[in-house]
């Protein structure tokens, strides 16, 4: 691929897992869609954005029939993807494409998010406007990028009321954006706290907890395992049995066989 370009991409209900020789911006547009890396996973719905760097594995699974993404196919060769580097003195490797992860939109980039889906609806889009759409995205996700690795002196989170309010809404899908507000913060310094704390994403961090509270309902309950997967947070038995065993490095089977 020579040319980046932004297209929407009709999920609905298909699911695979595959990975990309080139990155990808996924951006929730309708409905909503789950989406897994090897130690993280989410789910993306409108304003939630997907990161993945270049050959990074990931599954994803459409969760209702009107599951459609923007998705932004970046070609690091593209001269105007270079030319937007060189002007915006910014790498996208370093910046944005380090790691997968996800992020939410704030509200002023979901309106443009709606503008850009319209357009993209055009059979007949120009390179011209194709360009203007990639940079509006890949600008604003250098942004914040940039504000969520600033520094915070003198400010750590409340890990007990993070933790009691994470557990009370276990059973849920938690934005990023719900947890900062949580916190009384802005999303990007709430990000940036969470990595300079507990060394992990935020979305991690509510993996990490969902994790041991399954370890937990699998040691001291017989809670049929789609229901203890529903429990906390996952609406499918094989998402739960995969971020389980990428946890603890056995099945939830394994763990409910052990001795108690």
């Amino acid at each position: 691929m020579n040319q980046t370009q932004i297209r929407r991409n009709v999920i609905a209900r298909r699911q695979g897992q595959h990975l990309h020789s080139y990155a990808q911006v996924l951006l929730g547009w309708r409905g909503t869609m789950a989406c897994e890396f090897e130690r993280e996973s989410g789910q993306i719905g409108h304003g939630t954005v997907a990161v993945i760097p270049n050959n990074a594995p990931h599954f994803y699974n459409g969760l209702s029939e009107d599951s459609e993404l923007l998705v932004i196919d970046l070609a690091p060769a593209d001269p105007y993807i270079q030319a937007l580097e060189q002007a915006c003195n910014l790498s996208l490797q370093e910046s944005i494409f380090q790691q997968p992860y996800f992020l939410d939109l704030g509200a002023e980039s979901q309106i443009l998010l709606d503008f850009a889906a319209q357009k993209v609806r055009q059979d007949t889009m120009s390179p011209q406007i194709n360009c203007q759409l990639v940079s509006l995205f890949l600008t604003q996700l250098g942004q914040m990028s940039a504000s969520s690795t600033t520094p915070s002196p003198h400010r750590r989170l409340e890990t007990s009321y993070l933790n009691a309010y994470i557990d009370q809404h276990i059973a849920t899908a938690l934005t990023n954006a719900q947890l900062a507000h949580a916190m009384y913060l802005s999303e990007s310094h709430f990000y940036c706290l969470c990595q300079k704390q507990f060394g992990v994403t935020p979305q991690k961090y509510v993996m990490q907890r969902r994790m041991q509270k399954a370890q937990l309902l699998l040691r001291n309950s017989n809670m049929p395992m789609t229901e203890l997967a529903a429990e906390v947070g996952f609406s499918q038995l094989s998402s739960f049995s995969r971020a389980y065993k990428r946890t603890f490095q056995h099945s939830p089977s394994d763990t409910r066989r052990k001795p108690r």
